[in-house]
């Protein structure tokens, strides 16, 4: 591998790394605007230009490679006067208008030119003005006054989304971003654009003008807007999620994410269930789990464990499912029914948009091992109205692929329904007892995506009103029905546990399939054996005696 010498320090590297990249792993930053880690590098911004010992010329550090013995100058005077020059060049037509630009405080022009020109400008004639604040597609908005013409816009869209609808047009001082005749900016990933943009002339028109950056609290969480679970950056402020942004991760999303998921952040700030309610009114946790446990035990006692049935979420976090498989095992009784709910399958790609629209239908999976035994929720209405379910304790408000109509029409008929969930929809007026749940912004826990990838997500604020994470919820209620089993005191401790059983039954799984593997190997070696001796008798019993007479 070559080894090359940058700013002094040696550091060995793979053969046909740019030096942009290598300086990255020397520990050195190059500034740069149009090169992106993702895409393809067209050296056209001349920001990222180097001293090059032996070379005529600086030379762009993200399209050289490296070669073996090079000797490369990030910060030399010579490179530090050219990138003046071209800051001062990208400026000669900028507004300048930091003070009401979104990107203000996450621009790479701004804090280059800080870092490197920081002078008055020269330019005395009147500036080049271009269009303001136009809508580039329905969730982008786009500055030309502000485009400094890097292109990575441009190269998403035609090497990442594949749609292509962006190009520049005209030449000169005019030239634009802009789309081609009768399209838009308009794939499930354009606000991607906004993400790659280096500076202020792309924005979300959903995030303008709403929270300046510098306010914002990044927490690293999963989108729950499909089983991808695309990993992302939580922005928040005072409490309340402001936008999504993508996370970097190699094995599931790499720098990107779907429109549709990056705005699901909405849904946990809408018809929010914040308090404890029984029969409508507002109570309180300690009141209510009493009541809870009171009236389990007395529908347990009147109709047995199988009239009651445990709604399962694939909303919910690993750790959640997991104290609800204890819940249900050691508190409702092994002989009540099980059910698995969710949203309704949806659009897909061959990108990263999953038709599941749920972040841990897997999660379930790995927690119970398998989903013998737990059937779909659209059979959950039938089961009540035939009279086998009285009880219904749920999670969460949706009913994947079922009739909802006639699953809520369905639960009114129950003796008690129970909903724990984070909203209330058109729940909340059948529930009997209705307990508030956390949303993912507002708890720890694990998700696991359709890939088999566990995933872990951080709380970024306090819970919402007098809400609590469901796992805490069914302790709550055990230790209101007499039952110390499901005692943790702390996440880590019911992580420890649900690991450890979910290694068992991975293990026991893999025992059993190889068990099955061998006895199915066996039986069809049994049966060619069988087989062969067959067609050996039958050929020995078809061939014809020998003519012993002599001619």
């Amino acid at each position: 591998m070559p080894m090359v010498t940058i700013n002094g320090v040696e550091v060995e590297v793979e053969k046909d790394v740019s030096i942009l990249e290598a300086a990255a792993q020397a520990g050195f930053d190059v500034p740069h605007f149009c090169y992106h880690p993702a895409l393809s590098a067209p050296a056209n911004c001349r920001m990222c230009l180097v001293e090059v010992e032996r070379a005529p010329k600086l030379l762009p550090a993200c399209y050289n490679p490296v070669s073996d013995g090079m000797v490369v100058q990030t910060e030399s005077e010579q490179v530090v006067r050219a990138r003046k020059a071209v800051l001062e060049f990208i400026l000669v037509n900028h507004p300048v208008d930091c003070p009401i630009c979104d990107k203000a405080g996450e621009c790479k022009l701004q804090d280059y030119y800080f870092a490197y020109d920081a002078q008055e400008s020269r330019m005395r004639a009147e500036k080049q003005h271009k269009v303001k604040a136009y809508p580039i597609g329905p969730r982008v908005v786009y500055d030309g006054e502000r485009c400094i013409l890097c292109t990575r816009c441009i190269r998403f869209c035609e090497e990442i989304s594949g749609t292509s609808e962006l190009t520049l047009a005209d030449r000169g001082d005019k030239i634009e971003v802009r789309t081609f005749p009768g399209q838009e900016l308009d794939n499930d990933y354009s606000l991607c654009t906004v993400d790659v943009c280096p500076v202020g002339a792309l924005t979300s028109r959903d995030f303008r003008f709403k929270c300046r950056v510098w306010l914002l609290t990044s927490t690293e969480s999963i989108c729950t807007g499909c089983s991808q679970g695309c990993n992302i950056h939580l922005d928040h402020f005072r409490n309340e999620t402001q936008r999504y942004r993508p996370r970097y991760n190699s094995e599931v999303n790499d720098y990107w994410m779907c429109d549709d998921g990056r705005l699901t952040y909405k849904n946990l700030h809408t018809d929010r269930l914040l308090s404890p309610q029984h029969n409508g009114a507002t109570d309180n946790w300690h009141t209510l789990t009493k009541s809870v446990a009171a009236k389990l035990e007395k529908q347990i006692k009147a109709h047995g464990e199988e009239s009651i049935a445990l709604v399962l979420s694939a909303q919910a976090a690993c750790e959640d499912i997991f104290l609800a498989k204890l819940f249900h095992e050691e508190i409702l009784g092994k002989k009540a029914q099980l059910y698995i709910a969710g949203k309704p399958s949806g659009k897909h790609d061959d990108f990263l948009i999953n038709a599941d629209k749920n972040p841990n239908r897997r999660g379930i999976e790995a927690v119970f091992a398998k989903l013998d035994g737990i059937k779909d929720v659209a059979t959950l209405a039938g089961d009540i109205t035939a009279g086998t379910i009285k009880t219904v304790y749920m999670m969460g408000t949706e009913f994947g692929e079922g009739d909802r109509s006639e699953a809520v029409a369905a639960l009114k008929k129950c003796e008690l329904f129970i909903l724990q969930s984070t909203q209330g929809a058109d729940l909340l007026d059948v529930a009997h007892i209705a307990l508030p749940a956390c949303t993912h912004a507002e708890k720890e826990g694990t998700f696991v995506n359709e890939e088999g990838i566990a995933q872990p997500f951080y709380k970024a604020y306090e819970p919402h009103g007098d809400s609590l994470p469901d796992w805490q919820i069914f302790m709550r209620i055990a230790k209101a029905m007499g039952k110390s089993t499901l005692n943790f005191t702390f996440l880590s401790k019911v992580q420890d546990r649900m690991f450890e059983a979910t290694e068992l039954l991975r293990k026991a799984e893999e025992e059993a399939a190889a068990a099955a593997k061998k006895a199915a190997e066996e039986a069809a070696a049994k049966k060619a054996e069988e087989e062969a001796k067959k067609a050996e008798e039958s050929a020995a019993a078809t061939e014809e005696p020998q003519d012993s007479t002599p001619s």
